[in-house]
Formats: structure tokens, C-alpha cells, sequence
């Protein structure tokens, strides 16, 4: 006969004496409801005034980030930190070009990303680097880089390839080039479906 200690036993008499509790307050048994995977927010990305940026989330994945754009008092653009309190109504004249939303990329994560814990793995690049991005007949875009392609980390290759494929096509469905400073040359696709993050 198997012998039970005074520690188990107590454990099973709390348990026991408290089951009526339960049943005396109106909570009625039930089984377990499946309630799916975690909830998604749908948002819709215009190029003409957002920018897609791709940044590494606190558990080690990959997630989207969507900035607005707005004209600034210069040449082109600036991007507007969420949460910022004016935003301005006349933005940009169409797209914001590839090569300005990979600068951006490329300065890291702002103050409301690096808030929620977003991150980024690509080294940091000297002050005015320059990127140059051209599309190919077939539809391949090709990016030059002021980094060493061929030292960077899996994650990186996966921001900077999932934030240029999503600025030039809609469905983020191209092959994307990166050649580096290095002479180093990689090419992927982006590995996450339309609207979800990894």
C-alpha cells in the first residue's frame, strides 16, 4: 500500500474543501474552449505615405513596423515616430522611395519601437552612407549596401530582404539582392506571408 504524506494529504483535504466553495458562488463547471492562435490586427500599407520597416521582436522573430511619412521643410521626407502629436496632412508625392525607407532601416529602431522591445541586427552604418536600390527587367530588385553582406547574421539578412521586397511589391513576392560594401552578394526572398509577423 502506497503511503501518502502529511504534506499530500493536506494538499488533497485544501483541495476537497474548497470544491463547494466553488459550487456555492454560481460557477458552473465547464470544459476547455479552444480559443485559436493569437489575435491579428489587419493594417493597410500605402506606400505613398508609409514606410514598412522590418525589425527583429522580443521573442526572436521577425515583425513588421509601419511609420507614416510626412514632406518634410527639405528634400523628401521624414518619417513620423508613432504617437508623435502633429502630423502633417499634405505628406509625400507618392511612394517613399527604397532607398530612403532602407536608410531608415538601417538607423534602427526609434524610441516608440525600442518601447515595446523591438531591436534590430544589423551593425550600425557610418553617417551619411548611401543606398542604392535598382529593379531588374524580371522584376528582381537589387540593393547596394554600405555594410559587409557577408558578415551579416541570418536576422539581418531577413530585415533588410523583407523590408526592400514589401516597398517594391505589394505582396513582398520579389527576389531581393544585397550586395555589400564587402563585394559580398546574397539573394532571398522574404520568408513571411502577406500581413503576418514571425
Amino acid at each position: 500500500m502506497r503511503r501518502v504524506g502529511w504534506r499530500g494529504l493536506s494538499a488533497a483535504v485544501i483541495v476537497l474543501a474548497c470544491a463547494p466553495l466553488t459550487g456555492g458562488c454560481g460557477i458552473q463547471n465547464s470544459d476547455v474552449i479552444e480559443a485559436g492562435g493569437p489575435a491579428t490586427v489587419e493594417a493597410f500599407f500605402n506606400p505613398d505615405v508609409d514606410m514598412l520597416l522590418f525589425f527583429r521582436s522580443p521573442d526572436g522573430g521577425l515583425t513588421p513596423v509601419m511609420r507614416e511619412t510626412r514632406a518634410s521643410a527639405g528634400f523628401g521626407s521624414e518619417y513620423i515616430e508613432p504617437g508623435a502629436p502633429t502630423r502633417d496632412p499634405s505628406g509625400p508625392a507618392g511612394p517613399v522611395p527604397t532607398e530612403k525607407v532602407v536608410l531608415e532601416l538601417l538607423s534602427g529602431p526609434g524610441e516608440a519601437d525600442r518601447a515595446v522591445g523591438l531591436t534590430t541586427a544589423i551593425p550600425a552604418v557610418r553617417e551619411g552612407a548611401t543606398v542604392k536600390v535598382e529593379v531588374a527587367r524580371d522584376g528582381g530588385v537589387t540593393a547596394r549596401l554600405p555594410v559587409a553582406v557577408k558578415a551579416l547574421k541570418p536576422m539581418a539578412l531577413r530585415q533588410l530582404t523583407c523590408t526592400i521586397a514589401y516597398n517594391e511589391a505589394a505582396e513582398g513576392r520579389v527576389v531581393v539582392t544585397l550586395r555589400g560594401d564587402d563585394g559580398a552578394v546574397t539573394s532571398g526572398r522574404c520568408d513571411l506571408a502577406p500581413g503576418a509577423a514571425d
